[in-house]
């Protein structure tokens, strides 16, 4: 079976509601054969007679009544969709994949305002670590990427976003990693693993067992157990407070020196929605550190 078309429905729609085809012609600003033509295609398709046709008159059969409620709700809605746009305000669907240090320091301020400002737009907001968030971009699955950066790459471009600073986590009365003693990280396509990994290395510690655990209240029970070190994002540090500080050492050696996070894009160009939310993000938090 031939698929319908909108215009096919919008002229038996407009016949039904005009009471004549000549009436319709007039409403769709076309010759009255045209709309005689589709309406026998249209029935020519679905195999039924729409209309009792007498002199001078049409009249709806009983397929033809149930054919025109169920067209109606399709003729409205593709109006509206041609409508869509046509208000300039910025609407559609944005995926963004950001860093865990992302959401927890810097959109937080950014994502309230932005939907605020642009009421029409869906928001996604996918936390992933670093090199899952590169192989979504290139592969299409994200519109925009909060990630470590910058990105060097023929198909890439990166605008810089924040600095996130990264704190050497021990057992209380403990200022420096041990030999053999055991580390725990996240997953293994995260930047900041990979990054302290060559870190402790670099400190002469090559033996340690290194924990795959992706839970921050986890790692920091078993520090606060005195069980291990590891390596935390200022950004989520700032979120511990209190009692859960007690019982650990957080310091920040000069030679462990963080990231840089950038928002990034693929090439050709960001979409526009996408190139909106990152203007908007820059200029707030440009204005916010100015106050």
């Amino acid at each position: 079976m031939n698929p319908l078309r909108l215009a096919q429905l919008e002229m038996f729609c407009a016949v039904v509601e005009e009471g004549t085809v000549v009436g319709a012609s007039r409403r769709l600003n076309c010759v009255a054969s045209n709309v005689t033509a589709r309406l026998r295609e249209l029935e020519l398709l679905l195999e039924r007679d729409l209309f009792v046709r007498t002199k001078g008159r049409l009249n709806l059969t009983p397929e033809g009544r149930l054919f025109y409620r169920q067209a109606v709700p399709l003729i409205r809605g593709a109006q509206d969709l041609a409508g869509l746009f046509a208000d300039k305000t910025p609407r559609g669907i944005l995926t963004v994949g950001a860093l865990d240090v992302a959401l927890q320091g810097y959109l937080p301020s950014v994502v309230p305002q932005f939907l605020e400002n642009c009421p029409g737009v869906e928001l996604r907001m996918l936390m992933r670590p670093t090199y899952t968030i590169e192989r979504m971009l290139m592969d299409g699955e994200i519109d925009l990427a909060l990630t470590d950066g910058p990105i060097v790459h023929p198909m890439m471009d990166s605008r810089f976003a924040f600095r996130e600073d990264l704190a050497l986590v021990l057992p209380q009365g403990q200022e420096v990693p041990q030999e053999g003693q055991h580390v725990f990280l996240f997953n293994t396509d995260c930047f900041y693993r990979r990054y302290f990994e060559i870190w402790l290395r670099k400190q002469g510690v090559t033996s340690s067992i290194i924990h795959t655990v992706e839970s921050y209240d986890v790692i920091l029970a078993c520090v606060r157990a005195g069980l291990g070190i590891s390596c935390f994002p200022q950004s989520i540090l700032a979120g511990v407070a209190g009692e859960r500080r007690q019982g650990m050492e957080i310091l920040y050696p000069a030679d462990l020196q963080g990231s840089e996070v950038y928002f990034v894009w693929r090439e050709p160009g960001v979409t526009d929605l996408a190139r909106q939310f990152v203007d908007f993000a820059e200029k707030l938090h440009s204005f916010t550190k100015n106050e």
